[in-house]
């Protein structure tokens, strides 16, 4: 069993055995807040801060008989879940059963935006708890930046829930699909289930095959030359041929303002998206900056050719990353 479905049944354990959705969702947040590790990963929601693993962890521990079948989270089954946690993990939930006590509802809602109100910024029911003077204050760490922007993102290393987290964070309106086939092992990232799960967050999803790599030039690739020259050819080939859908996608970035293209590989120097951003950035009414998420992320590009494409950023201080 995964360690996060031990850490959700030694939860429900230990605060009872039952609880609603909410004050699940909640206390998780909690749990992985104090802990320091993200057992389960949230995006702000209009119903709160929401876990689409989560919900799925729920609905197959109800399969396998641990969790009753209902929409609340309650225990099915005996035993001792707590015990078979980490050291430490059980240290962390009997110190936030301590904290807690009693609360639930509204009380515990209050608690947990006040502590941690980043993932609260799109729920409807919050602002309705506190007098206007205290929601301005902490709501003014919620981005409501609404500047034209065009974003890169990959999921590698992602959860679903991590990275409608980053999109709402940065305010994206679209997501435009630029894999040739985007479908993915990883649950959530297959074309129906992504955009799905983008509408729930209110982002429109677009799928655009064509500035995808088609897959048969994607075999025998063994180290950093043979992905350069891939992606050098998909810059002196591919793009060429896909003009339309260039300019196409620079009316939709003009039109949503806030757009993100997005591909699997986490650091941009390691998927073709990053020659969409440079063959954009050398457009003369192409205007906005160019941001590209996650850049912190390990890449196996080498140095020469980080520099090569860094080198952007001399000619265009447009271009930059997060």
């Amino acid at each position: 069993m995964f360690y996060r479905r031990k850490i959700l049944l030694a939860l429900l354990e230990a605060f009872g055995g039952s609880l609603d959705i909410l004050d699940c969702q909640e206390l998780l947040l909690l749990l992985c807040w104090r802990r320091g590790k993200h057992y389960y990963d949230f995006f702000p929601h209009s119903t709160g801060n929401k876990s689409f693993i989560l919900a799925q962890d729920h609905h197959r521990l109800i399969d396998l008989g641990l969790l009753a079948a209902q929409e609340n989270f309650q225990l099915a089954a005996d035993g001792s879940h707590i015990d078979q946690l980490q050291a430490t993990d059980r240290a962390v939930l009997y110190a936030l059963v301590a904290e807690i006590g009693e609360l639930s509802g509204e009380a515990l809602l209050h608690k947990v935006v006040l502590e941690i109100p980043h993932y609260f910024s799109r729920s409807s029911h919050v602002k309705s708890l506190f007098p206007d003077q205290e929601y301005e204050l902490f709501s003014a760490c919620w981005n409501q930046s609404q500047e034209p922007t065009f974003f890169t993102i990959g999921y590698e290393g992602l959860s679903i829930d991590a990275y409608l987290d980053l999109l709402i964070s940065n305010n994206v309106a679209a997501l435009i699909d630029v894999r040739k086939n985007p479908l993915s092992m990883k649950y959530g990232f297959s074309k129906k289930r992504l955009a799905y799960f983008l509408s729930e967050a209110d982002i429109t999803y677009m799928h655009v095959s064509e500035l995808g790599i088609p897959s048969n030039l994607r075999h025998d690739l063994q180290d950093e030359t043979d992905y350069r020259q891939l992606f050098d050819f998909y810059s002196t080939h591919i793009l060429p041929a896909q003009l339309d859908y260039l300019i196409w996608l620079k009316q939709i970035a003009k039109d949503y303002k806030r757009v993100a293209i997005t591909c699997f590989e986490a650091h941009h120097l390691c998927c073709h998206r990053h020659r969409i951003a440079a063959y954009l950035i050398k457009e003369p009414d192409f205007q906005m900056p160019i941001i590209h998420l996650r850049d912190e992320s390990a890449c196996t590009v080498n140095q020469e050719s980080k520099n090569t494409h860094n080198g952007l950023l001399g000619i265009n201080t447009l271009y930059s990353s997060l």
